[in-house]
């Protein structure tokens, strides 16, 4: 599963986005909005009236792993999750909220690797957040079993904004939701530093899967 993204910035698109509302492809978002809210609750609960769904994430219930290939080292490692809410209004299919990744937390278990990934890549010191927050979701959405959610958004990385789109199968378990993404981030084509130099050569691309168990909630709608 990959994603689908913006080589740069586009203010134009980003506007473009936010002022369509909530439709994609002509589908009223609603309708995927009350299938999620409804698959990740209980089998013999209904929808509550004048309430919206809440997914709270916690860095204890969230891995972020990166793959990065290149020659002579394949380079694998992690990011932490620093916090995350998304919320989800049944009666109209507003999707708000963010996930943010500490930027600093990137760990291959090599230091120097790892620390320059902070300061000259990343610059962490600078930027120290990454964020992603979904606007749209679309995809066969179920009110039993899992099922597949094509979610876009915009991914805050290294001080610019991207309009991405990311596959998640998500299924339920109580109060419990499952999450699970694959996608790829071309961080070179985003603007970072490329980190080959001389014989060390690496993509430009880094492949990222985030496995994510956040608990549904109900508040009063806002």
């Amino acid at each position: 599963m990959k994603s689908r993204v913006a080589p740069g910035d586009d203010a134009g698109q980003l506007r473009s986005i936010t002022k369509s509302g909530l439709r994609l492809h002509g589908c009223p978002l609603i309708v995927i909005a009350l299938c999620i809210a409804a698959a990740v609750a209980r089998a013999d609960e209904s929808i509550p009236a004048g309430k919206m769904a809440v997914l709270k994430f916690e860095p204890n219930t969230t891995e972020i792993d990166y793959s990065l290939n290149g020659w002579p080292h394949h380079t694998q490692g992690s990011f932490k999750l620093r916090r995350g809410v998304i919320y989800i209004d049944p009666t109209n299919g507003r999707i708000d909220g963010e996930i943010i990744v500490d930027a600093a937390s990137g760990n291959s278990n090599e230091s120097a690797r790892d620390a320059r990934m902070r300061s000259s890549i990343l610059e962490t010191s600078r930027f120290p957040d990454i964020i992603f927050r979904p606007m749209t979701a679309d995809g066969s959405a179920k009110l039993a079993g899992d099922f597949k959610a094509d979610v876009s958004g915009i991914m805050l990385l290294h001080g610019r904004s991207h309009m991405m789109s990311v596959v998640a199968l998500i299924g339920r378990d109580g109060d419990l939701v499952h999450i699970e993404s694959e996608f790829e981030i071309p961080f070179v084509a985003w603007g970072l530093e490329d980190p080959s130099i001389l014989m060390l050569r690496v993509d430009k691309e880094v492949h990222i899967k985030v496995i994510a168990t956040p608990r549904l909630s109900w508040i009063a709608r806002k």
